[in-house]
């Protein structure tokens, strides 16, 4: 007998499933895939732009800089740009000694003349400043510079007149103030030590030592920084560190002495002819500075 029972197992042919591809929605999706490539590629083009201007702008700041800085240094060494203003002229203030170099000492040793010399030697670049004359300063903090660099500034400045500020140290009982110049006792040199004499007398000074040539103990060597800057120049010895008074004098009358010392230089630059306007000339220095010994400043 034929079993008809259904077995569970089709007996129809298997048919394939077929697919419709929709067109449409694929071209679509192909659009926004291209879209989205384009502003990636866009963002990346600004972003690699972005980068080398900055990288740019640093190149040209650098150049602008470099270019100012060279064309500022053209400017200061021309002729021009060095010509002194009117009523100008250019001095050198040298603070004796410095850093490890401490100079003299009072007897407790714990006042050092490095730093009575710094501290009036800035009081005195203030008030020329403010007559409106340039200064150059050999140290103007504590720092050790040796008397050749010392020289070397004032010389390569070109100035006109170079001061040079000390106390004074010696083995015994003395007092009172003295300046120094270059044994062939120079006219113009001579005129700006006892200027500078005169202004600290009328301040009050324990003794006038005088202007003194050549170095003590010895008028045939001079000091280093008479005897090797090219301009008129003096030493001054502002009082012993050793003296009581002459240390009470200068704490009291620093202020003071700075203003007579700076007023000094401008009167001595003026009688020298060498403020513009200004016609007061002193005698033509006739001496012969070609003095080839040597010593130390104190």
């Amino acid at each position: 007998m034929e079993d008809n029972r259904n077995d569970g197992r089709s007996t129809e042919p298997v048919r394939k499933k077929k697919y419709k591809i929709l067109w449409d929605r694929v071209i679509v999706a192909a659009i926004v895939l291209i879209v989205v490539i384009v502003i990636i590629c866009v963002l990346i083009s600004a972003l690699v732009g972005a980068v080398k201007n900055a990288f740019k702008k640093d190149d040209d700041s650098s150049s602008v800089k470099a270019n100012a800085s060279a064309q500022s240094s053209i400017a200061d060494s021309s002729p021009e740009s060095n010509k002194e203003d009117e009523h100008m002229f250019t001095v050198v203030i040298d603070a004796g000694h410095g850093g490890e170099d401490i100079g003299a000492t009072d007897f407790s040793e714990t006042r050092y003349e490095k730093d009575d010399c710094l501290r009036i030697a800035l009081l005195v670049e203030k008030y020329l400043k403010e007559k409106d004359i340039g200064v150059i300063m050999t140290r103007s903090e504590d720092v050790y510079v040796t008397l050749d660099e010392r020289c070397r500034v004032a010389n390569d400045a070109d100035a006109a007149l170079f001061v040079s500020l000390h106390r004074n140290l010696y083995e015994g009982e003395a007092q009172g103030v003295e300046v120094w110049v270059n044994n062939s006792r120079p006219v113009v040199d001579t005129a700006l030590a006892q200027n500078i004499l005169d202004g600290m007398k009328s301040v009050g000074i324990s003794e006038d030592r005088g202007v003194n040539y050549g170095y003590r103990g010895n008028e045939l060597v001079n000091y280093q920084v008479n005897r090797e800057t090219d301009m008129p120049s003096c030493l001054v010895e502002m009082g012993f560190m050793q003296d009581a008074q002459d240390n009470e004098l200068f704490d009291t009358n620093i202020d003071a002495y700075a203003k007579a010392i700076a007023e000094a230089i401008y009167k001595t630059a003026c009688d020298a002819g060498m403020v513009e306007g200004i016609d007061r000339t002193l005698p033509e220095d006739s001496s012969d500075s070609s003095d080839t010994s040597s010593s130390e400043a104190a």
